[in-house]
Order: structure tokens, then sequence, then C-alpha cells
């Protein structure tokens, strides 16, 4: 948002919330201030995730044949 925007939309907030009252006012200001404070949720990397299966001996052939196996359609194949 570049800063004529940011004095644009902070102007038209203004006008709408100075006829508050000082206690509206308050509030607001802690729930603006609070909701800076709280902590951005981290980004999960895949690394997080490496190695997170081990070995159980299945060779990779027997894997795939098992994620295939575990695979559901919902549609019927219509011959034409």
């Amino acid at each position: 948002m570049n800063t004529s925007t940011s004095i644009s939309t902070t102007d038209s907030y203004w006008n709408m919330l100075k006829h508050l009252s000082d206690d509206v006012k308050i509030d607001l200001i802690t729930l603006l201030s609070s909701s800076l404070k709280k902590k951005k949720e981290k980004s999960v990397s895949a690394s997080n995730f490496y190695g997170i299966w081990g070995d159980d001996g299945m060779t990779t052939e027997e894997f795939v044949d098992e994620i295939r196996s575990f695979r559901r359609f919902n549609h019927d194949i219509v011959e034409l």
C-alpha cells in the first residue's frame, strides 16, 4: 500500500470514528494494539517432514502398489 492510499484510508476511518465516545475509541485502540501483538503463524517447511515415514522395508514398487490400492473413485465409467 503506498503512502497516499494509506493516508486516504486512515482519513476515511477517522471520519467514521471521530464522533464516537472516548470510551469506545479507547476500546478500539485496545483491540488494534492487541491485534498487532499477536504472533504470526510460522510457515512450515517441507524439510521438517524429511524422513518422517522412515524405512518400513517395502520396495518402491510395493509402496506404489499400496498407494494405488487405497485410491477410490466416485464416478462410474460408462462404455460408449
